[in-house]
């Protein structure tokens, strides 16, 4: 079968072409054709193995309830725990799903202390917490995961959206495979280089596990497994098929709730001092000592606010160590702040500063942007996707910090009316990127997975459930972690005889 390729680059959603079978469109309405059921094709289904046939029944129910019902039932899943543990995934995570309870029915599962249901309320997403512990990983305590299973079978979704290759979304993974439901994940890194989104202060076990060939087979595996990957970008669907990946790549951006956004006044570019702004973990990845070397050399009176999760500690406490060698008195290293508070400090923000190396779509980017914020960045992924000289300044990687600041005093130092049109010009670049229209595109995403689940059989081998079911077995104990077919099997062998 031919390579498949991504075609028609304009659209935010891109069609997945095949040279041998023509291109995969999106279904064009509730009543669009689905295939004949198994029964219709008698030969060719008492062929395949029972586990086949019932996944592809499921596949075929899935995809025929998409088709009759104005709304969906989705399932996402999460590593988690809440839309501020996490960075800008678990922000995503959460706000997709609450942004989807507004339109279909909505199942979040996530870890939490203990194993829990939320209530269900019309337009927001029941939540279900699955009891997990861990540090640099959440292991779920899967002793009640029939009661789990029980859920998911009463709820029925229709597909199940990861957004990391957490253990939950690995044992979601199985489940799915296993009842036909499509399974999709949005990725938020770039897969060939998914360890430098981590902290570089990691125990160097871990750091040894994340750069090795190990790692890299689990995450080719985990998406080949997949139904269908959404990617973010252009630059994310070229890194998904530079490391191999050949199937369905659909490009949808990630959402804010822009209203907030648009509601804020550009900063006043006549106050004496300029307010500068970036927000984003404390890590090397983010190149914040860049930033305060920028400082050094900017010729007008401004103040640099520094914003975020001290992801490295350690280079945290050398910021701090720099601002006091160099009386950097015109820095401020905030640490992290509440995210309601974020818009605030982005309406009184003249320039949005970005020195980072990776970033595939920066949230905050978005929404500097969609605040009538100009942004002027050292070119990355997030960058090169947003950022010109209409609403601000791309500058190369190797760009000095010299020249960095020189661009920064040119915008901060321009006539009123030509400032305001630039705020205007930033603010339309983003316009399209509401929860709404996101959330819409998923749904077209969802549909063509359903119906291609429906076209073809599915393997229903669990990989993942029995190496989590003997994690959850070491860390929690043994208590209900047998399989009850299992469990009955041995209590008849322990039965005495009959002479």
């Amino acid at each position: 079968m031919a390579i498949p390729a991504i075609s028609d680059t304009s659209n935010p959603i891109l069609h997945i072409t095949d040279t041998s079978r023509g291109t995969i469109h999106f279904p064009s309405g509730p009543g669009s054709e689905i295939p004949p059921p198994p029964s219709a094709q008698p030969a060719l289904v008492r062929q395949e193995p029972r586990r086949v046939r019932r996944a592809q029944r499921g596949s075929i129910m899935f995809a025929r309830d998409v088709a009759r019902e104005g709304k969906m039932r989705i399932a996402f899943v999460t590593t988690s725990p809440g839309p501020d543990m996490g960075g800008g995934m678990a922000r995503v995570a959460h706000e997709l799903a609450a942004a989807s309870a507004r339109v279909h029915e909505v199942l979040l599962i996530c870890p939490g202390e203990e194993t829990s249901m939320g209530p269900s309320v019309p337009g927001q997403p029941m939540v279900v917490r699955v009891a997990a512990r861990g540090e640099d990983v959440l292991l779920p305590d899967l002793r009640g995961r029939r009661q789990l299973h029980s859920l998911l079978a009463s709820f029925r979704p229709q597909v199940v959206h990861a957004h990391d290759f957490g253990p939950l979304a690995l044992w979601l993974q199985d489940w799915a495979r296993s009842t036909g439901c499509p399974f999709v994940m949005t990725l938020h890194c770039l897969p060939s280089q998914a360890p430098a989104f981590g902290s570089l202060e990691k125990p160097l076990v871990m750091k040894r596990i994340a750069n090795s060939r190990l790692f890299v087979a689990f995450v080719d595996l985990f998406l080949r497994r997949c139904d269908g990957v959404i990617a973010l970008n252009q630059a994310m669907v070229d890194d998904l098929r530079r490391t191999g990946y050949r199937g369905p790549v659909y490009r949808v951006p990630n959402g804010r709730d822009l209203a907030a956004y648009h509601a804020l006044p550009p900063a006043d570019v006549a106050q004496p001092q300029k307010q500068l702004l970036f927000v984003g973990s404390f890590s090397r990845r983010k190149n914040q000592r860049y930033l305060m070397e920028m400082m050094e050399h900017l010729a007008v009176p401004a103040r640099l606010t520094l914003v975020g999760e001290p992801l490295e500690p350690g280079y945290l406490a050398e910021l701090r160590t720099y601002q006091r060698a160099q009386c950097l008195d015109g820095v401020d290293l905030l640490g992290p702040v509440p995210y309601e508070k974020i818009p605030s400090l982005l309406a009184r923000t003249h320039v949005f500063v970005s020195a980072s190396r990776l970033e595939v779509q920066s949230l905050v980017v978005i929404e500097a942007l969609a605040s009538a914020t100009p942004v002027v960045g050292l070119a990355n992924e997030t960058i090169d996707e947003f950022v010109d000289d209409a609403v601000g300044k791309r500058l190369p990687a190797g760009t000095s910090p010299v020249e960095f600041a020189r661009q920064v005093q040119r915008i901060c130092t321009l006539p009123p009316r030509q400032y305001e049109a630039l705020c205007r010009a930033a603010r339309e670049r983003v316009r399209a990127l509401d929860w709404q229209a996101v959330v819409e595109e998923n749904r077209r995403v969802y549909e063509e997975l359903a119906r291609a689940r429906a076209e073809g059989s599915q393997r229903s081998a669990r990989m993942w459930t029995p190496w989590l079911v003997a994690a959850s077995a070491v860390r929690y104990g043994f208590s209900d972690l047998v399989h009850p077919v299992a469990a009955r099997q041995r209590r008849t062998r322990a039965l005495p005889r009959r002479a």
